[in-house]
């Protein structure tokens, strides 16, 4: 029979010391919460294998598997937690349409949106975090409607240009690059600093489009008092009871109307594509389609006459698409629009 014998054990006590507690704001404890939570090891997503270059800092690029998404269902407003590649597949066929191309052009188009939206959400990743998600599904980030995962006929082209493209990205550096695009330059991309200032990047610079695209060409017309009332709706651009005219006080390389003067009750300068912004929230995205314009007054009317759809910095999407439709591979379309990158 094994006879077992139990030795006694010696537990030594060692006194603790106990700090003083801080007392935080309630608000703060819940962001420390929330930030516990997220680094947790056995909760937090694995990450997607990301095509880093040689020397590249790896905490710099790590992406999670799954983003949360900010999306409007119906009329309600939830963040839904959505798999990486799946919200590239979605945004890509939420941010281009081409109907009017090849098949072969438009998987290629698929190819060179893949990689501009997955470098976005690396770049992006965490953007909203103070508002419980990581990205938006409107322009302020990328369009994401995952409806069209269902609906569209090129849903098969994009799933394919994602899974071709997985952990590829549009690299300056051993960073991401900022990777900003729009639909169409309307024959001119500009400089990032000139269209918002501050800083901009190395590769965000003006250039001509020298692609065979058609741009296109618009006309907005709106009252006096509507685009008053426009103004006056945001803080940036309020005039007060009177607005007495709009001018152009300058233009970046591109034609762009980068400062633009507002005389009224109050006379100031504000941004070209400040403007914009406030004028398409009041009247929807194909008013005031871009800065790249001429305006003229007619009465009690302000005719503004331009080309191009969107900020114009970065890639130009019909631009691309005719470069794609001329033979450049994707890799040189956005080498093209982003000097000095490199796709990895």
């Amino acid at each position: 029979m094994l006879r077992v014998r139990v030795l006694p054990v010696r537990v030594r006590v060692v006194p603790v010391r106990v700090l003083p507690v801080r007392v935080l704001p309630v608000r703060l404890l819940m962001v420390l919460l929330v930030a516990a939570l997220v680094t947790v090891p056995a909760c937090a997503p694995g990450s997607v294998p990301i095509a880093t270059p040689r020397g590249a800092t790896m905490a710099r690029v790590q992406m999670p598997s799954t983003v949360r998404v900010q999306v409007r269902e119906g009329t309600a407003v939830v963040v839904r937690e959505v798999a990486l590649e799946e919200y590239v597949e979605a945004t890509v066929l939420s941010e281009v349409h081409p109907d009017a191309a090849e098949d072969r052009v438009a998987e290629l188009m698929f190819e060179v949106q893949a990689i501009i939206a997955r470098t976005y959400a690396a770049a992006n990743v965490g953007r909203h975090s103070q508002e419980g998600f990581d990205l938006c599904s409107t322009t302020h980030c990328q369009l994401y409607e995952p409806a069209r995962l269902r609906t569209s006929r090129w849903a098969p082209a994009a799933h394919d240009a994602v899974r071709r493209t997985t952990g590829t990205l549009l690299w300056f550096g051993d960073s991401p690059a900022r990777a900003l695009y729009h639909a169409d330059c309307g024959g001119h991309t500009s400089d990032a600093t000139a269209v918002w200032g501050g800083a901009g990047a190395p590769y965000l610079v003006a250039a001509p489009d020298d692609s065979a695209a058609e741009h296109t060409e618009w006309v907005f017309v709106t009252q006096t008092n509507a685009l008053r009332s426009a103004l006056n709706a945001d803080a940036r651009t309020q005039i007060g009871r009177t607005l007495d005219s709009v001018e152009v006080a300058g233009r970046d390389v591109a034609g762009r109307a980068e400062m633009i003067t507002l005389r009224g009750t109050r006379t100031f300068l504000v941004r070209g594509e400040v403007f914009r912004d406030v004028v398409t929230r009041a009247f929807g995205a194909k008013s005031l389609r871009s800065t790249l314009f001429t305006l003229k007054r007619s009465g009690d009317r302000l005719v503004f006459s331009g080309r191009g759809f969107g900020h114009g910095v970065g890639l130009c999407q019909a631009g691309a698409l005719a470069r794609l439709k001329a033979g450049n591979s994707p890799a040189k379309v956005l080498q093209h629009y982003f000097p000095g990158t490199s796709v990895r």
